[in-house]
């Protein structure tokens, strides 16, 4: 397990849906966010909400409450595969879990 000083949580595991691409962080009016860069997504994510929701999930699948946010990233690459955004809300995720 690696820190990181990312501030995106997500970058190498958020895929947009409907394109099947990553999805790539985008600095939108001073807040984080992600946005696909193919364009099919006009309003961008909410980095904060999004990275809230997938937390909360991993921290259903394993036990990783205690883990300091500096490792956060290296603990959800190692339960990843990605994170796939169906539809225009940060809630509406599918986790791709590596078995």
């Amino acid at each position: 397990m690696t820190a990181s000083t990312d501030p995106y949580l997500l970058r190498t595991l958020l895929w947009c849906g409907p394109c099947d691409v990553p999805m790539h962080p985008h600095p939108h009016c001073g807040e984080r966010t992600y946005k696909c860069p193919l364009g099919c997504r006009k309003v961008p994510f909410s980095a904060e909400a999004v990275e809230a929701v997938t937390w909360t999930a991993a921290e259903r699948r394993a036990t990783v409450s205690a883990i300091a946010p500096p490792f956060r990233q290296s603990v959800l690459e190692q339960l990843l595969v990605k994170v796939v955004v169906r539809a225009n809300t940060p809630g509406d995720l599918r986790f791709i879990w590596r078995t």
